[in-house]
């Protein structure tokens, strides 16, 4: 009977130290491959530097690209302004036919905006209009 329980828990403790460097060496894999990562934690950034005050909009490149595609499960469809940017930034976003999709909206430096409302698998052109000169840093998550 004693023998029986100390397999029992012999088993259990096998079994959870297996599980447990499963799910460590799963992590490490998920930090350290740059394909696993970017796959399950998607992201892209657009830099602007904006020299004038003219209040204009203007396209946000992601990554040399004019627009986002929602092509992943993994997308949280979210959009936030970098902490180190210089101000708010005025965005908006359109569909592949020019069409306003998302209407103005505004985001401070280190907060974001959830954008829900877009669907998978279609391309999303942004626009920025900055109030003040500076430099902004927008990711798309």
């Amino acid at each position: 009977m004693v023998n029986s329980k100390l397999k029992k828990i012999g088993l259990s403790g096998a079994i959870f130290v297996t599980l447990t460097m499963i799910l460590v060496c799963s992590y490490l894999v998920y930090l350290d491959a740059k394909p696993v990562h970017d796959y399950f934690s998607p992201k892209t950034s657009a830099g602007v530097n904006v020299e004038n005050e003219a209040g204009e909009w203007s396209s946000l490149k992601f990554e040399g690209q004019d627009f986002i595609k929602f092509d992943s499960a993994f997308w949280d469809k979210e959009i936030v302004n970098d902490a180190n940017s210089d101000g708010n930034a005025q965005l908006r976003v359109k569909d592949d036919k020019g069409n306003i999709v998302i209407d103005e909206f505004q985001v401070s430096p280190g907060t974001s905006k959830q954008l829900s409302s877009l669907k998978n698998d279609k391309q999303y052109f942004f626009e920025i209009k900055t109030a003040s000169k500076g430099q902004f840093t927008i990711n798309a998550i």
